[in-house]
């Protein structure tokens, strides 16, 4: 993992070699500067996967492809535990969360991947998509728990003011706060538990689309731009998903 500094953005963070990530992610890019579209198109990003829904998204001023794929399918939450909405999205989303992971591994080239804040729908896909590569878990908790770091300073503001109209107690405004602007590391791993009891990562995508070949590509990916760790696995994928031989 490497952070990205992006001019017009914030919280982005490449995975693989520094100079040719296989996969980025970053806060929303709608205010891109014509510097961060530049360091990301250095980098081989050459197509940004919105995971926000219609009413977020204002019109970008860079001039990368966008493919829009909304998670929630609905206003996103104000309120409510991070645990809560990772468990709704997983459960009553999964179909879109599986089509986000499978436009990633079915792009040849390199996709940044964003959300608003880049936190927690990024979160969830990302982690799902580099635990399919065969990244350790431990990598992927430790990276989904830096983002807190970056949101909060740009979203205090944002976040107070749409908190303060709600009229919350406090308890459940503590809750909401730390759902806007807080990663710590046991909320990805609640949601990571609830996906090992789905059957586990592999299980949880196919179940909802994703294909084998698809995971295979996703760790031929990781391999080439990182090291050899994964390559084993993704030849047991592969060859998972091949007939078996006539007798």
């Amino acid at each position: 993992m490497h952070v990205i500094p992006i001019e017009g953005s914030y919280n982005a963070r490449g995975f693989g070699r520094p100079d040719r990530p296989w996969l980025v992610r970053s806060a929303a890019l709608d205010g891109l500067a014509p510097g961060g579209e530049r360091a990301l198109r250095e980098r081989g990003v050459d197509l940004v996967l919105d995971l926000r829904e219609p009413g977020e998204r204002a019109q970008p001023t860079h001039g990368i492809r966008v493919r829009s794929l909304p998670l929630y399918g609905e206003v996103p939450p104000a309120t409510g535990s991070l645990e809560r909405i990772y468990t709704g999205l997983l459960t009553e989303r999964g179909d879109r969360v599986a089509a986000a992971v499978s436009e990633i591994a079915e792009h040849p080239g390199t996709v940044v991947v964003h959300c608003t804040a880049g936190k927690d729908r990024t979160g969830l896909v990302v982690a799902l998509a580099r635990l399919a590569a065969g990244e350790p878990r431990s990598e992927v908790t430790a990276d989904y728990a830096l983002s807190g770091a970056s949101v909060r300073p740009a979203r205090a503001g944002i976040a107070a003011a749409q908190l303060d109209a709600l009229d919350l107690t406090p308890a459940v405004r503590a809750e909401a706060e730390r759902l806007h602007l807080d990663s710590p590391a046991e909320a990805l791993e609640y949601a990571l538990e609830l996906v090992d009891r789905l059957g586990g990562v592999d299980a949880y995508l196919i179940d909802r689309g994703a294909t084998p070949a698809q995971l295979a590509a996703l760790a031929d990916r990781s391999a080439d731009r990182t090291s050899d760790r994964t390559a084993a696995r993704s030849a047991d994928r592969t060859a998972a998903v091949l007939p078996e031989p006539v007798q």
